[in-house]
């Protein structure tokens, strides 16, 4: 739903304003996708004598999402932008029992996927091999176990009933073929909420680009992809949140900021989603090949790539790894990543790879 759509500020209006706009935005994580702070910095517009920047902002897929262009006709955008996250919902969301994922995971007969699903699968498919998998969207069955699903407050999950769960993981057990998902198990599960809102903001991307918009910023629930400049010509400022624990209202510090443009940037952390159970805290963030949440000290990864939904698997499936793993396996790949980890006294430390 998209709430609001407005333009940027005159120059007579930025030049009273003499600051950076400062947008935080939040995740809520109520259908199991990562909350993650992202810091936008967004500068008022430079002078009349360039077309304005529009922004859409509102709530989709369970979370927030900002849009922000320039656009010679000052195209509103509302209408396409919200038939896409439809799109996107009635196939790949976990709570729309509706969808074509809700309805493969209650096995009904014949149930023939969409393109975007198609193309979600493939991308999980080979990430999931890449990773070793480290990304593993059959992971379902033990995330609703551990409490990070529908149903809340459930006592955690005994060591035979994880055996018995991991029996139903493994990427290598489900295929397409002809357009109809074949599980090796109808226990399987599919979920795609580590790489569909990468992939919802790849195609509003899409979009943008095919009408002609050159600067633009999608972000949605964290994940984030910009092309250009923003309204200041200067290249789109990302900041990236340090993970602190119960951070006062509006206090949100940062731990760096990235210059991004025509590359994509994700985020996955272990720190603010969480269930407790018996005095114990349990990270979201589950290894599909131990069936447990991850227990290292690496609380957060952010990935740039040129695509947002590899940038979104990629830092889910590093988060899982852990730093050493992780930082390898990115430069193998040729992908800029930046850990935040906490050091045997708790001390948050960073390191970046190739991180620009």
């Amino acid at each position: 739903m998209i709430l609001g759509f407005k333009k940027t500020m005159s120059r007579k209006d930025a030049k009273a304003a003499k600051s950076t706009l400062r947008l935080a935005f939040f995740a809520p994580d109520s259908s199991g996708l990562r909350g993650l702070f992202l810091l936008i910095l967004l500068l008022a517009s430079c002078g009349k004598e360039k077309p304005a920047y529009l922004t859409l902002s509102g709530k989709a897929q369970g979370t927030t999402f900002n849009i922000t262009y320039q656009d010679s006709p000052g195209r509103d955008f509302s209408h396409p932008v919200d038939s896409l996250f439809r799109l996107i919902d009635k196939s790949m969301s976990l709570w729309d029992s509706n969808s074509v994922i809700s309805r493969i995971n209650r096995n009904e007969p014949n149930v023939r996927v969409d393109e975007h699903f198609a193309a979600v699968f493939q991308k999980a498919h080979d990430i999931s091999e890449i990773t070793g998998g480290a990304f593993d969207a059959t992971v379902g069955p033990l995330v609703k176990a551990w409490g990070f699903s529908f149903k809340k407050g459930l006592p955690p999950p005994d060591s035979a009933q994880v055996d018995s769960l991991r029996q139903l993981i493994g990427f290598q057990k489900i295929r397409l073929e002809n357009g109809i998902l074949q599980k090796a198990d109808p226990r399987m599960e599919i979920d795609f909420n580590a790489i569909a809102q990468g992939y919802t903001v790849d195609l509003i991307s899409s979009f943008l680009e095919k009408n002609g918009v050159k600067n633009y910023l999608v972000e949605i629930g964290g994940e984030v992809r910009t092309l250009g400049v923003n309204d200041r010509n200067e290249i789109w400022k990302i900041g990236i949140d340090k993970p602190v624990e119960n951070e006062k209202e509006g206090e949100r510090p940062l731990q760096t900021t990235v210059a991004l443009s025509g590359k994509s940037l994700a985020t996955s952390g272990s720190y603010r989603k969480f269930v407790v159970r018996d005095g114990k805290k349990f990270s979201h963030a589950i290894d599909p090949k131990t069936g447990y949440p991850i227990t290292h000290n690496l609380l957060s990864v952010s990935v740039t790539a040129e695509d947002c939904a590899s940038a979104d698997a990629y830092a889910t499936a590093f988060l899982v790894m852990g730093m050493e793993k992780a930082m390898e396996m990115a430069e193998r790949l040729g992908l800029e990543i930046y850990c935040i980890y906490a050091d045997e006294t708790g001390v948050l430390q960073s390191s970046s790879g190739s991180w620009q």
